[in-house]
C-alpha cells in the first residue's frame, strides 16, 4: 500500500476504533514498516506506535499471530505496551508508544543499568511462568515430548519453506548436522518463550516494556537465555553470568547450563536459516527499504556464534585468523565517489536518515570487500583443498563441494571440518566489521562465556 493510502487507512481506523483524530504520523527510520503517531481524543492526547508486517520476514508467521501473543502477554501481566487494536487492512498493530529507549549502552548510570537488568530478569522469569492454556486455546502448538520441547523453535525454522534455488552453504550444513546429532531432551515442561529474547525499552532505571514477541511459542525457556546471551554481542547487557544469576533468583530454580550451551548453537543455526530466506527473498524482489548489510550482519554473526557454541560444547580450539593487508582495487575510486554523493542526500525525515545511513553502510562493506575479499577467498580455497584434496576454482565451487562433503561426512570428521569452516566464517565476519557499526563487537569478539 502506498504511503498516502497507508496514512489514510491508519487515520480512518483511529477515527472509527479509538474515536480520535490522527494529528501526526511519521515513518520510523528502519527497514520494518512502522510509524510513530499522535491521536487527539476527548480524553486527551495519546502517543501511539503502529507496527506493520515485516516485508522480508524469515519467520513464516503472520502479524495476527504476533498480535495474539502480545494480547496474551498483556493479559498475563507481562509489561508490554498496551494494545489499542489491529488494522486488518494493512495489516498493522496499534499500541501505546511507551517512553524510553532500547540498548543499555545508553543508560545514564551503572545504578540504572543494574536496576533495568534486574527487572529484565524478573519479566523473563514471569513470562516463562505464564499459563500455557490460553496459548493452546489460541491455536499454539504444545510440544508433546522432551526432545520436541527442546527443538520447538529450531524445528519451526527448519520446516519453513526454503528458497527454490538455495545458495550452497557448508557452514550452515555443518551446524544443522551437529544439532541433529547432539540434541538433548528438555528438562522442563513447555512454557511460553519469546524466542527473540532480550528486547525491551527502558527509561532511567525503569524497564518500561518488553517488545518484539513475534517469534514466541511454547518450548524450552532455556533457549531464551541462550538467545539473550547471543543478543548481547550487539546490544550489550553487561555481565551475562551475573544476569543469569538474577534470573535464577527471580525464577526460584537453577538454570540448566548444559542445555543453554546447546541452545546457543541451535538458536544461532535457526537464525542463519531464517536470515538466509530473507536474503533470498530480497534477491528475488529487491526493495529500496531493506538494509541488506544488516541482514548480512545477522547471517554472519549468527553463523559465528553457532561455531563458537560448538567449540564450547566439544572443547574445540577456535582458529586464529586475520585479514592481511588491505589491497587497492579497481572499485576504490568509484566507491569513494558513490559514498560522497550519498553523504549529500536528504536527512529531512527519520526514514531519509535511515536510507542514507543504509547506503553508507553498503558502500563501507563494498570497500572492505574490495580491500580484503581476495585474501579471504584465497585462505578459504587453500583450507578447502585440505579437505577436498584439490583446490576449488573459486568460492562458489568451494561452497558447493564442501557442502556435499559435509552432508556425507561422519561425526569423526567434525573437528577438522569445524576448523576449516569456522576459520572461513571468522574471516567473513572481520571483512564485514565496519568501524562504528552496532554489530562490530559481535563480529570481532567471541560470545561472552558463562563460566
Amino acid at each position: 500500500m502506498a504511503g498516502d493510502e497507508t496514512e489514510q487507512a491508519i487515520a480512518d481506523w483511529v477515527s472509527s476504533e479509538m474515536g480520535g483524530e490522527l494529528v501526526d504520523l511519521e515513518r520510523q527510520g528502519r527497514w520494518r514498516p512502522a510509524w510513530y503517531g499522535t491521536v487527539r481524543t476527548a480524553a486527551g492526547v495519546l502517543p501511539i506506535y503502529v507496527r506493520g508486517e515485516r516485508s522480508t520476514s524469515g519467520s513464516g508467521f503472520p502479524l495476527e499471530r504476533e498480535y495474539t501473543i502480545h494480547r496474551l502477554c498483556e493479559e498475563g501481566g507481562i509489561k508490554v505496551p498496551h494494545l489499542y487494536g489491529f488494522i486488518a487492512e494493512l495489516p498493522a498493530m496499534v499500541m501505546e508508544r511507551v517512553r524510553g529507549r532500547h540498548d543499555l549502552r545508553h543508560a545514564e548510570s551503572e545504578k540504572d543499568r543494574e536496576s533495568v537488568r534486574r527487572q529484565l530478569a524478573r519479566e523473563m522469569a514471569k513470562m516463562h511462568k505464564l499459563d500455557t492454556a490460553p496459548f493452546i486455546a489460541a491455536g499454539f502448538h504444545c510440544p508433546e515430548t522432551p526432545t520436541e520441547t527442546t527443538l520447538a523453535f529450531y524445528s519451526h525454522a527448519m520446516k519453513a519453506p526454503r528458497p527454490a534455488n538455495p545458495v550452497p552453504n557448508p557452514r550452515l550444513a555443518f551446524l544443522e548436522r551437529w544439532v541433529a546429532r547432539n540434541t538433548p531432551p528438555a528438562r522442563t515442561e513447555p512454557r511460553f518463550t519469546a524466542c527473540d529474547a532480550g528486547q525491551f525499552m527502558y527509561d532511567g532505571g525503569e524497564l518500561t516494556a518488553m517488545m518484539d514477541l513475534e517469534l514466541g511459542m511454547l518450548g524450552d525457556p532455556m533457549q531464551d537465555l541462550a538467545i539473550l546471551r547471543r543478543r548481547t554481542t550487539y546490544e550489550p547487557m553487561g555481565d551475562i553470568p551475573a544476569l543469569f544469576k538474577m534470573y535464577e533468583e527471580e525464577a526460584g530454580k537453577p538454570l540448566d547450563y548444559d542445555i543453554i550451551y546447546f541452545h546457543t548453537v541451535a538458536s544461532a543455526t535457526a537464525a542463519v536459516t531464517s536470515t538466509m530466506k530473507m536474503v533470498a527473498r530480497f534477491r528475488d524482489n529487491p526493495s529500496a527499504d531493506v538494509n541488506l548489510v544488516e541482514m548480512h550482519n545477522w547471517f554472519h554473526n549468527s553463523t559465528k556464534q553457532g561455531f563458537e557454541g560448538v567449540a564450547e560444547v566439544k572443547r574445540y580450539t577456535v582458529p586464529k585468523v586475520s585479514l592481511g593487508e588491505p589491497r587497492r582495487s579497481f572499485a576504490h575510486d568509484p566507491l569513494i565517489a558513490a559514498r560522497a554523493m550519498t553523504e549529500g542526500l536528504s536527512t529531512e525525515t527519520a526514514f531519509d536518515v535511515y536510507r542514507r545511513n543504509t547506503l553508507l553502510q553498503n558502500f563501507a562493506y563494498q570497500e572492505r570487500i574490495a580491500a580484503y575479499g581476495q585474501h579471504v577467498a584465497d585462505c578459504y580455497l587453500d583450507d578447502a583443498a585440505q579437505i577436498l584434496g584439490t583446490r576449488p576454482h573459486d568460492v562458489v565451487e568451494a561452497d558447493e563441494k564442501l557442502e556435499m562433503y559435509v552432508n556425507q561426512a561422519g561425526p569423526e570428521e567434525d573437528e577438522r571440518l569445524f576448523t576449516v569452516l569456522c576459520a572461513d566464517i571468522l574471516r567473513r565476519c572481520l571483512m564485514l566489521a565496519i568501524e562504528g557499526s552496532t554489530y562490530y563487537k559481535g563480529l570481532t569478539e567471541p560470545v561472552q562465556p558463562l563460566e
